[in-house]
């Protein structure tokens, strides 16, 4: 509801009843003075009757503080017509906001026992204005009056509460991120340090198969912080990799994390199209994965892994190349080769010769000698793999012969290591690229 229709809810200044429908507030304020100690019970039952996330014992202590905070403040509010603009928010219930902020429960959680609590009140005012000895036409200004005044109050006092929540969940989610680096710290530098421990201070237990990832956004703007979107992304991965339990999750940098998903299904998340679609959506997502390895070892050595390919996705020019995986054949090779573009450039050059131009014609030829040597030189299984007569194939083949000046039988090793670069690398590798 806007501001300008709460404020046409009250009573104008200039109105002729405006007196009257006042002198009437403060004695419905009176009444209801009277009736504090059932109205505090009714708004408390109100509220927990409704929102289950908030019974812990030491969270409802310091509800039931909220609420007598706040009517004390409404009820003096109304039987004095004292602006909104001279009260200060009440103590217990900021206090109340921090807590809930810092326990992880959600602000939709804390606007909805406002709105509970506000309505039961709202009751309360009813009652007492049908009660009131005056015309119907003035009970209803009182109504009209007490209404908008309430919801005033409501907006003015849940956008100062849920500030102070958001101030507790950022203290909350900053301190949890510090206590999981250190512990992430001290398992990946050896020290010693209990699975128990970890799993206590972590959520995240060290027994189990783990699957390690390194997560980032390419080219990220310096002064945007993608923490949140990694965060999310991470556990999107999780629910399609068939974890129970969320990931365990810590940041590198703003656009950078570190992700580890526990017990994951046998899923080969470089070849998932529903994995991809999870990655593909996010704008410039980089993701590189170790193989999945058990207990502490495998925790630390599927990281490895993941920190030792990403190189790859970093300098490709392959689409496809924006999720690697350390389980595909020849990666761990191609992410030292990433390493040095200009003597892997000149090195995969020395081999192909003219197929290593940066052209359609010879990706062609590197795809159809690419497929031939890997289906054991067969003409048929290449024709039926590319999707293509046998006699394109023996063409083609003929073809990349005379431009490599030699049999593909020869330096067969190097001709399908190079082969392999130039696919997983893209053009950073090809002759004519820059």
């Amino acid at each position: 509801m806007s501001s300008g229709s709460l404020q046409r809810r009250l009573v104008s200044p200039n109105a002729p009843e405006a007196a009257e429908v006042h002198r009437l507030v403060a004695v419905v304020g009176d009444r209801l003075q009277a009736r504090f100690a059932e109205i505090n019970a009714s708004m408390n039952a109100a509220i927990e009757a409704g929102m289950d996330e908030l019974t812990e014992p030491d969270l409802l202590d310091m509800l039931h503080a909220s609420v007598e905070g706040n009517i004390t403040t409404i009820l003096q509010m109304i039987r004095n017509d004292i602006p909104l603009d001279h009260v200060q928010p009440i103590t217990a219930a900021t206090e109340y906001a921090d807590r809930l902020g810092q326990r992880g429960i959600p602000a939709s959680s804390l606007r909805r026992a406002y709105h509970f609590g506000s309505d039961d009140l709202l009751a309360f005012m009813f009652e007492e204005v049908r009660g009131l000895d005056c015309p119907p036409e003035m009970q209803l200004h009182v109504l009209h009056h007490l209404s908008g005044w309430m919801h005033k109050y409501v907006d003015w006092i849940t956008g100062v509460v849920l500030e102070i929540h958001e101030e507790g969940r950022r203290f909350s989610v900053e301190q949890n991120a510090t206590v999981v680096s250190a512990m992430v710290g001290k398992v990946l530098r050896g020290e010693d340090l209990t699975a128990g421990e970890f799993a206590l201070r972590t959520g995240y237990s060290l027994q189990p198969l783990h699957l390690a990832a390194t997560l980032w956004i390419d080219r990220a703007n310096p002064g945007s912080d993608d923490t949140g979107l990694l965060e999310t992304t991470a556990r999107e991965m999780a629910g399609r990799l068939g974890c129970v339990r969320p990931p365990l999750f810590t940041v590198v940098d703003r656009s950078t994390a570190w992700v580890w998903f526990g017990s994951p299904a046998d899923v080969d998340p470089t070849n998932d199209a529903v994995l991809r679609s999870v990655t593909a959506a996010v704008p410039g997502l980089r993701v590189a994965f170790g193989a999945p390895a058990s207990g502490t070892d495998g925790f630390r050595s599927s990281h490895d892994q993941a920190e030792a390919i990403k190189h790859v996705a970093i300098v490709s020019t392959n689409p496809a190349m924006s999720v690697v995986g350390h389980n595909v054949e020849g990666m761990a090779v191609v992410a030292v080769l990433a390493r040095d573009l200009d003597a892997t450039r000149r090195w995969v050059h020395d081999v192909l010769g003219p197929l290593s131009l940066d052209t359609d014609a010879a990706a062609r030829l590197r795809e159809t000698v690419r497929t031939f040597l890997a289906s054991g030189n067969s003409y048929v299984t290449t024709a039926e793999k590319l999707n293509m007569h046998r006699n394109t194939v023996k063409y083609r083949l003929g073809r990349a012969t005379d431009e490599l000046g030699r049999p593909l039988s020869e330096h067969r090793l190097d001709t399908e290591l190079a082969l392999h670069v130039a696919e997983i690398l893209g053009s950073v590798v090809l002759t004519g690229s820059s």
